[in-house]
């Protein structure tokens, strides 16, 4: 009974695996609550930037953190390609707001008031490096939605850095690419 109850606790585990994506191992026990808290970062960052909450989204990043575009610039939508510290990655989503209330409405060829935007994130991948590094990517896609229609506004690629500071993971890191 007990050889059961391990096979079954063993065949539980890889099948949480398979369906999560990697879980890194430390001797020998999952970090679950280290992706939990990994996945609850991520979320924040992308629900910040989708909902225009730059708090939300700078909350994300550690006070030194770096976001950087890696393309060519100037990139629609950002005022430069790299931001450097929190306070910097804040008016990413904060300098949208403040150009789309002093933006003429009459120059748009929408209502600035029926623009929702949603951020989708597929493919993603944690790799736990150890007890307080750890790397994510994953693919983006921006979808707007306006009274005139539905569109995908940009897609591209992330690569994060994280790291475990003072027990909270943040993003000390973020590549963007389009």
């Amino acid at each position: 009974m007990q050889a059961f109850r391990l096979m079954a606790c063993a065949t539980l585990l890889l099948l949480t695996a398979c369906a999560t994506g990697t879980v890194s191992m430390h001797n020998g026990e999952p970090r679950l609550s280290d992706r939990e808290a990994i996945e609850d970062v991520l979320s924040r960052a992308n629900i910040g930037f989708e909902l225009g909450d730059a708090d939300l989204f700078a909350s994300a990043f550690a006070t030194d953190g770096v976001y950087q575009l890696d393309e060519k610039g100037p990139v629609f939508g950002y005022d430069q390609m790299v931001y450097n510290g929190r306070a910097a990655i804040r008016t990413i989503v904060s300098s949208r707001l403040d150009k789309a209330r002093n933006t003429d409405p009459k120059t748009l060829s929408y209502d600035p008031a029926s623009l929702r935007r949603f951020n989708r994130n597929s493919d993603d991948r944690i790799v736990i490096i150890n007890d307080t590094t750890a790397r994510h990517t994953s693919t983006w896609m921006v979808v707007m939605h306006t009274n005139v229609n539905i569109h995908i506004s940009a897609i591209g690629r992330y690569a994060d850095t994280l790291k475990k500071i003072d027990g909270k993971w943040l993003i000390v890191n973020r590549t963007r690419t389009e």
